[in-house]
């Protein structure tokens, strides 16, 4: 959809400084089923924008939550993640004839694709929006998103100056190491950019890891240990943020 991003899925994206939209969705009580026809829709119109080059990634995450972040709020039913090669690629998106792709994708009159279009949120109580910013990832060379793929969050809130570069420097080589001994297949590290009013504000970056939550503990030199032990006083992670399952894929 126009609005959504990431991705996310964000950790599917290979360079730095690429953009992907995060949409935390929120549900109206037993809408699951019309949300996942509506998602449907719009994956032919997707695909058909990414096979233009007007668009890199699209995909769907069925969450399951952790602990609340807020107690008045609700948390996410699914995440939507829109993810582009550049700010300019980004930009232009805002651009595309949607019900024109809708038209010519599904065959159905403009009438009858504006309807569907204007119906796309009915099923949602609410959406939290975040752009976010590719910083830096470590990847299997063979990985690749599929169906019912599981990916955990983590929600980090930088505590100072250094956080970035401890998570760039340190955290990435020791995520890679991991990947190298076979326990570990992905981790994608992205700072929030930009957020809708009624979205979260307690974390300013977001990890996200696909692979095993255990395996073989990795050993460090002095000089290696010292440095991950600032890297953890350099930020504050939320608690048990919880994973999310891959739906759909484009």
């Amino acid at each position: 959809m126009k609005k959504l991003l990431l991705i996310l899925f964000v950790p599917f994206i290979v360079n730095s400084q690429q953009i992907s939209v995060m949409d935390a969705v929120v549900l109206k009580e037993g809408s699951d089923a019309d949300y996942i026809e509506i998602e449907d829709f719009w994956s032919k119109i997707h695909e058909d924008i990414i096979s233009q080059g007007k668009k890199m990634q699209w995909s769907i995450w069925k969450t399951s939550p952790g602990d609340p972040i807020a107690a008045d709020t609700k948390p996410a039913d699914y995440i939507i993640f829109n993810n582009y090669e550049s700010q300019e690629q980004y930009d232009a998106s805002r651009d595309i004839d949607y019900t024109a792709v809708a038209q010519r994708v599904h065959g159905i009159s403009k009438k009858k694709a504006q309807k569907m279009i204007d119906s796309s949120f009915d099923p949602r109580e609410t959406t939290r929006s975040y752009t976010l910013s590719i910083q830096a990832q470590a990847v299997s060379s063979d990985f690749s998103p599929q169906q019912g793929m599981v990916c955990s969050i983590s929600l980090m809130n930088q505590k100072n100056d250094d956080y970035e570069s401890f998570e760039k420097e340190v955290f990435k080589d020791q995520f890679q190491r991991r990947i190298d001994n076979g326990d570990h297949s992905f981790w994608g590290f992205t700072r929030v950019e930009e957020r809708s009013e009624n979205a979260y504000t307690q974390f300013s970056h977001i990890c996200f890891n696909v692979g095993e939550q255990g395996g073989n503990a990795i050993e460090n030199d002095f000089k290696t240990q010292k440095l991950v032990d600032l890297g953890i006083q350099s930020r504050d992670m939320l608690p048990n943020s919880g994973s999310m399952e891959l739906i759909l894929f484009k």
